[in-house]
């Protein structure tokens, strides 16, 4: 049984985590709107050309990674496989509540970024939509959208963190 003062903190935490998934995963979706009703066919290009809007219904993974494997194949990786991983995420999202970690952060992120590119795939035939293309030139992005920001954010967070490695108590310096 858990003490009420630790039940408190942990409501905190829980409803935190549902505000930045809902955060994440609205404002993915309602870019990916933006994207698919006022964007012209033939893309728009911004800031001399280093910002450019284009429109792509993505099959293939990151960067198209698996866009040459047969739909079964796609289906099986990108929404079954994405959907235990989310799950597992989940999982762990809900089981850090009760600590206070600094993996929610970035595991949040990545988990709505996660989500609303699953979102896509179960909506339509599989494929998510893209739309931000950054760089000029032979250096620039591949097509992006804004849940590919979430998941890469929170990955680089998780990466420092986890190479920070875990807190070690600070005691007086000696020399």
């Amino acid at each position: 049984m858990t003490a009420p003062a630790t039940r408190v903190f942990t409501n905190r935490r829980l409803w935190r985590l549902l505000f930045l998934l809902t955060v994440t995963i609205g404002s993915d979706q309602a870019s990916k709107y933006v994207a698919r009703e006022f964007l012209p066919p033939s893309g728009s290009s911004y800031l001399f050309d280093t910002v450019r809007l284009s429109l792509v219904e993505n099959h293939g993974g990151f960067l198209g990674v698996v866009a040459s494997l047969p739909a079964e194949w796609r289906f099986l990786l990108l929404t079954v496989g994405v959907a235990v991983l989310l799950g597992g995420c989940l999982i762990i999202l809900l089981r850090l509540l009760d600590h206070a970690s600094p993996l929610w952060l970035p595991l949040a992120l990545i988990t709505g970024g996660g989500l609303g590119n699953l979102l896509d795939r179960l909506r339509g035939d599989g494929g998510v939509t893209d739309f931000l293309i950054l760089g000029r030139g032979f250096l620039q992005t591949g097509i992006f959208n804004l849940a590919d920001v979430y998941i890469l954010t929170g990955s680089f967070i998780l990466g420092a963190q986890l190479l920070q490695g875990p807190d070690k108590p600070q005691g007086p310096r000696r020399e």
